[in-house]
């Protein structure tokens, strides 16, 4: 029943500010599908601010950017995560994240370690390196049959 108040609201951003993540500077995605949150907040400005707070305190939980990199790639923001790799001075991710992935060679450099992250079972890593390589779609299709997390799925392709 929050769910339905909460699309019926005029004010997304202040029920948004009332989450107590988000509060404390420290949203998760657990309590943010807990709270519906992609079913009600229908505004897609104030859905990207919140994916930021996301995803800064995904970063900020292990100091690990690929963590962060499924909400910064879905909102188009390679650079952010070249930055966290830079901040953590891991050279080879930095360098990696460094190159333009529209190029061929490195669109498939990056499917290559989205199918090995599959393998080793990290499904949120793989579909980020597939929303790197400009497949939307195998990204999608990860988060709803690997994660089975439809609400994680429509967020991503909202972003």
């Amino acid at each position: 029943s929050n769910i339905i108040w909460g699309f019926h609201s005029e004010s997304e951003e202040e029920l948004v500010s009332l989450v107590p993540g988000v509060q404390k500077g420290n949203p998760t995605w657990g309590e943010l599908k807990e709270l519906g949150v992609v079913w009600w907040v229908r505004n897609n400005n104030v859905l990207r601010k919140l994916v930021e707070k996301l995803a800064k305190a995904a970063f900020q939980r292990d100091n690990d950017p690929l963590d962060a990199a499924l909400y910064y790639l879905a909102m188009k923001k390679k650079s952010l995560v070249w930055g966290l790799f830079r901040s953590q001075r891991d050279e080879k991710m930095t360098q990696f994240f460094a190159k333009d992935f529209k190029d061929e060679r490195w669109r498939k450099a990056a499917l290559k370690n989205a199918f090995a992250l599959l393998g080793k079972q990290r499904f949120l890593h793989a579909a980020a390196f597939f929303l790197l390589s400009g497949s939307l779609k195998d990204a999608l299709e990860i988060i709803i049959c690997r994660l089975d997390d439809l609400q994680l799925a429509i967020l991503v392709g909202r972003l």
